[in-house]
């Protein structure tokens, strides 16, 4: 059994709770407080112990509750050792139509144990039994848990498109292909059938600045200068002439004093060509006769093959010369390329600078060794040149103007095909950040679970569905639709006093249709016979599976509405039978009369302690009290006031004991509801005639001009601070009425009543005091 409730936080009205100064719950609890005052949000926190969530509607709530001795929190409800089923607005609303459809109400044949054992079996593993979670919850927590994990994949998803958005926002702020990029064009890649993201889209770091220059929109010039240089032939060719000529002498009859001397050598034979030109027979030098026999000498040594050698080496000379490299002609400057191929060519073009020095260096080699041929054309110059070494110099070269040549083509590619290259270049860089980040966010090994997880969902959903087919088939086997709907209608007749609302079984609605006569659906119910419906259901519901009410804690939150004495009676005898047994009721009312029928029936449990005979059953009530403008609710034992034997006792003894306080705003309200039933019901059995007016009740008791400032106040108090005017409380009131002081307002009502039956007065105000004693 629940014997007590700790204590409740942010519970609606209930903001700061606890049970310290009040009685523990009996197997019988009878609660009282009026419409408004927190009973409905009570009976909540009970629906929430059998596993209602209501966290939804209380956000923040806590709660702990004693049952059997053991303390509960909210976090460990639902209570898997005990069953509680409550009546309230809420199981009204979730379990009846009032357009006329009732669900199911089932009741089994006893007769099939077996299958009713499956039956309860099937019901168990779909709904759960209290120590563990049925199917259909753990599929309800597993679609939660999917739903989750789809918003992970999909935040995933979203932050890939994010970063591709904002790399090639430093890119290409005018594509706006790129500037609208989201989570549904990383989607569409990673789910291409013909050419999905894969590892083969990553880009090495060291090329990915070159594809992210490619893709720059910075159009160019194509380059249409040649670049080139001699063949390896001619290199070849001259350097076999070179080897030729300091290989070949020259035969004559020399002079050797000017074989010895090459300067002297080449000043006597300037001088013989030019003194044979001028014909001159006279030395020019020193002035003397150059004899024939001298002439024929000087012509013997310088032959025609030395001046023929000669010639040939000046030739080979300048061709040397021819070769060599000037650098800054050949090569095309770096800057007339992309952004992509400039660090490339930049690079090239140092090798070949580099390399053509060399060259040049070795070209100079051949040079002076011709050169040194020229002073001594009469001997065999050894053969020291390092053939094989220029002519890898040259291969290097080619070597080079070859890459060169190719970025040329690549960029002059790229001009003619601006756009595709463009394109392409985006579409590399795209797919290598979507690949980046899928590896780096671990998206595929989070969607091969998530994947996983909706195998194993629709395999349980699928295990489901067939238990729910065979559950469905039994309960339409082991139910009696017919014996339900009569054994229904019968108690709604005798609870009525009339048969004409009946309900029906519907097949294909699967529930029971509320008719009236018989005949037509009921429509417009009135509000009795709703909260009959009701109340018979959910009794109904509770013994349905064989389930007992001697098993069960109920909680009714007020079973009667706007019921006539006779309907209100009939309330109460219906769920006296019912419930007399139930393992522990808590009775729920805002109905003086109904809560006294009930005191009646509780005032007679009693139970043996000790052989003493001590009361099975507690009284409470429901106060309110502001702070700071704030509703606070709080459960109280209800005292020897509320045990009176009629609501004109109960309501007679509060405006009493409020006669010498001084009141709040907020509590001039319900001080305004207490003293409008007390002045109605005294004034209207004093002078019946004037019942239904309250001025007119005023007029018969304070009549007279001397009377009119205490009627108008009376009047204005409780007009203004009672329920009935849907005042509100912040609204700028009546100046009078603000002048009046509660105390002075009290105090004149029960003058009123004094001065008009001041023995009746006495005999009120001797009890009132009896009670205040006790």
């Amino acid at each position: 059994m629940i014997t007590k409730i700790e204590k409740i936080e942010n519970l609606g009205i209930y903001k700061n709770f606890n049970s310290s100064k009040i009685n523990e719950f009996k197997q019988y609890n009878l609660i009282y407080g009026w419409n408004g005052s927190g009973k409905s949000t009570l009976s909540r926190l009970f629906s929430s112990v059998n596993g209602k969530n209501i966290a939804e509607i209380y956000n923040g709530f806590k709660t702990s509750i004693c049952i059997d001795r053991v303390v509960y929190t909210e976090n460990q409800f639902p209570i898997s050792t005990e069953s509680i089923k409550v009546f309230n607005e809420d199981f009204i609303k979730e379990n009846i139509d009032w357009n006329g459809i009732l669900k199911s109400i089932l009741l089994l044949d006893e007769k099939n144990i077996e299958e009713m054992k499956l039956y309860n079996l099937l019901k168990n593993e779909l709904y759960g039994d209290g120590s563990v979670v049925g199917i259909l919850k753990e599929i309800e927590i597993k679609e939660k848990e999917l739903q989750d994990k789809e918003k992970e994949l999909q935040k995933i998803l979203t932050n890939i498109g994010k970063n591709v958005k904002n790399n090639f926002q430093l890119l290409d702020t005018s594509d706006s292909y790129y500037m609208n990029y989201d989570k549904r064009k990383v989607l569409s890649l990673i789910k291409d059938q013909n050419n999905p993201i894969s590892k083969s889209d990553l880009i090495r770091n060291d090329e990915l600045d070159s594809v992210i220059k490619k893709a720059r929109p910075i159009k160019k010039e194509s380059i249409k200068k040649k670049i080139d240089i001699l063949s390896i032939d001619n290199v070849q060719k001259e350097i076999q002439k070179t080897s030729e000529l300091i290989d070949r002498t020259v035969t004559s009859r020399v002079i050797e004093e000017l074989k010895n001397n090459f300067q002297l050598s080449v000043w006597v034979e300037n001088g013989l060509n030019l003194h044979k030109t001028e014909h001159r027979k006279i030395c020019a030098f020193c002035g003397s006769i150059i004899s024939d026999e001298r002439i024929e000498k000087l012509e013997a040594h310088f032959s025609n093959a030395l001046s023929e050698l000669n010639s040939e080496i000046v030739l080979s000379i300048n061709s040397w010369e021819s070769l060599k490299i000037n650098a800054d002609i050949i090569l095309i400057d770096e800057s007339d390329f992309y952004d992509e191929l400039l660090e490339q060519v930049k690079e090239q073009n140092s090798e070949f600078r580099k390399i053509s020095q060399l060259v040049n260096r070795e070209i100079d080699v051949y040079i002076e060794v011709l050169k040194e041929k020229q002073k001594k054309p009469f001997e065999k110059l050894g053969n020291t040149l390092e053939v094989d070494k220029l002519i890898n110099y040259f291969n290097e070269l080619k070597l080079v103007i070859n890459k060169i040549k190719a970025y040329i083509v690549r960029h002059n590619e790229k001009v003619t095909n601006f756009d595709a290259v463009i394109r392409d270049a985006k579409k590399r860089i795209e797919r290598h950040y979507i690949q980046e980040q899928i590896e780096q966010l671990q998206y595929n090994g989070k969607e091969e679970t998530l994947q996983q997880y909706k195998d194993d969902l629709k395999k349980i959903k699928e295990i489901c569905d067939k238990k729910k087919i065979e559950y469905a088939a039994l309960e339409n086997k082991l139910s009696n639709e017919t014996l339900g709907a009569e054994e229904f209608n019968k108690k709604l007749e005798k609870f009525l006093g009339y048969g004409e609302i009946t309900i029906e079984f519907d097949k294909d609605e699967k529930g029971y249709k509320i008719y009236r006569n018989g005949r037509e659906e009921a429509k417009n119910l009135s509000e009795g016979e709703k909260t009959a419906i009701a109340f018979i259901y959910f009794i109904t519901k509770i013994k349905e599976n064989g389930q007992k009410i001697e098993d069960t804690i109920l909680v009714i939150d007020d079973p009667i509405s706007s019921f006539d004495s006779n309907k209100l009676f009939s309330a109460y005898a219906y769920m006296k039978s019912e419930c007399d047994k139930a393992k522990q009721l808590f009775v729920l009312t805002h109905n003086y009369n109904f809560f006294s029928l009930v005191f009646g029936w509780f005032n007679k449990k009693h139970i043996k302690v000790d052989d003493k005979k001590c009361p099975n059953y507690s009284i409470y009530r429901i106060d309110n009290k502001f702070e700071n403008g704030v509703r606070f609710a709080f459960l109280n034992d209800g005292g020897e006031g509320l045990k009176q034997a009629t609501e004109y006792d109960y309501i007679f003894n509060m405006v009493y004991s409020l006669k010498d306080k001084t009141l709040s705003k907020q509590e001039m309200i319900f001080c305004g509801n207490v003293a409008r039933k007390l002045v109605e019901s005294f004034l209207s059995f004093k002078f019946p005639n004037q019942r239904a007016d309250l001025m007119a009740l005023l007029n018969a008791a304070l009549p007279g001009q001397d009377n009119d400032i205490v009627r108008e106040r009376v009047y204005k108090f409780i007009n203004i601070y009672s329920h009935e005017k849907k005042i509100n409380v912040l609204e700028e009131l009546d100046t009078e009425v603000l002048d009046a002081s509660s105390q002075t307002v009290i105090n004149d009502i029960l003058k009123m009543i004094k001065e008009l039956d001041e023995r009746h007065y006495n005999a009120m105000v001797e009890k009132v005091g009896k009670e205040l004693t006790n």
